[in-house]
């Protein structure tokens, strides 16, 4: 996007071709109720123009409009939506949303052809908090949606616009604005600092706390396979886990215990409890060669759920016949007492509810 200047207005492009800034002159226009047409930039491969108005009660109003001189081809079989839109910065140099009333307008012309955004505010208001050198600048965006979404009004496409979670994972598939780096065996992941801070408590300290870390780039996570990881970022993003495609079940049982010991690592609360869940849902997922790893688990992590299932897997005689004299199982026992009270309580009380029929018969008799 070539720079351009107009009455007063500079257009400067951004690493972004969906962005660029326009540094506009606080004085111009003169003469109220006046258009100032800026000169049109290419923006994300989408013509577009800048209206600048001032009106005798100190209101002023940016119009970002898309004019119809983009690619109709694209537009009209429905595979994209235009979305225009626009936000002061303040003296710093960062948006100021605050400042002024932002907000879509429906177009008066070809609904498929125009998309316009007004910025409204009262100039005392801008020359407060964004006028330097009697200049202020207006952060211009464009977003383009692919979605192959049939033609619809702009007052539809509107109430459809991507929610929160949608912009998040778009931004960590696209990688965009990144600000943090970790190396998690072998591999390199990219993601945001303040999006993990708000997901998790423990990102939160170590991003933006006294830890040597916060002022890392790039942050080496041990003991956690990269496959985990991305699974634990995908969650973040999205508020979902990856599908497992075709993977056995023993592999995704294996996957999910991965991924329980991260989340409760990270305290993503909601997450273990997936994987807890996950990890009981399956009549299959506990197996004579799993359950003393499972017992483990729960115990160490606290999974009350998956213990309760474990312990009802032990307490049939012949499944701990097979699982009670292995090595694996004994040495659980010796580092963890409690536990072993609390399977011989387990199998207690089971042994009293089997005898329990026939007691009551015998002493019905005597």
């Amino acid at each position: 996007m070539a720079e351009g200047k107009s009455h007063g207005c500079d257009i400067i492009p951004t690493k972004d071709t969906h962005l660029f800034h326009l540094r506009v002159r606080f004085s111009e226009p003169k003469d109220t109720h006046t258009f100032v047409p800026i000169v049109s930039p290419v923006a994300a491969a989408y013509d577009c123009e800048v209206i600048y108005m001032t009106a005798a009660s100190g209101q002023m109003q940016m119009r970002f409009s898309l004019a119809a001189c983009y690619d109709l081809n694209l537009v009209l079989d429905g595979a994209a939506q235009v979305i225009p839109h626009m936000v002061f910065l303040d003296k710093r140099g960062s948006p100021a949303p605050s400042v002024g009333t932002a907000r879509p307008v429906q177009s008066s012309y070809s609904e498929t052809m125009i998309r316009c955004y007004n910025l409204d505010a009262e100039r005392d208001e801008v020359e407060a908090n964004c006028v330097v050198d009697d200049h202020f600048v207006v952060l211009c965006s464009i977003e383009v949606i692919r979605d192959g979404a049939t033609s619809a009004s702009w007052t539809e496409k509107e109430k459809e616009l991507p929610d929160l979670g949608y912009d998040l994972a778009m931004m960590s598939h696209k990688q965009e604005l990144a600000d943090v780096v970790f190396d998690v065996d072998g591999e390199s992941f990219d993601a945001h600092r303040l999006v993990l801070a708000a997901r998790s408590p423990v990102f939160r300290a170590e991003l933006y706390g006294p830890m040597t870390e916060s002022k890392m780039p790039s942050i080496t996570i041990q003991d956690m396979g990269a496959s985990t990881f991305r699974s634990m970022l995908h969650y973040l993003y999205h508020g979902s886990l990856p599908k497992s495609g075709k993977a056995d079940v023993s592999s995704t049982m294996t996957e999910y215990q991965h991924l329980l010991v991260a989340a409760d690592r990270y305290g993503i609360e909601r997450l273990k409890k997936i994987c807890e869940d996950e990890l009981c849902v399956s009549r299959d997922s506990i197996t004579i060669d799993n359950v003393v790893s499972m017992l483990e688990l729960a115990e160490v992590h606290i999974c009350p759920t998956l213990k309760a299932r474990c312990l009802d897997f032990l307490v049939d005689g012949e499944n701990f016949k097979m699982v009670g004299t292995s090595c694996e199982y004994l040495h659980l026992m010796q580092a963890l007492p409690s536990l072993l009270v609390e399977v011989r309580n387990r199998f207690k009380i089971a042994h009293e509810r089997v005898m329990k029929p026939g007691a009551h018969k015998k002493s019905r008799i005597c």
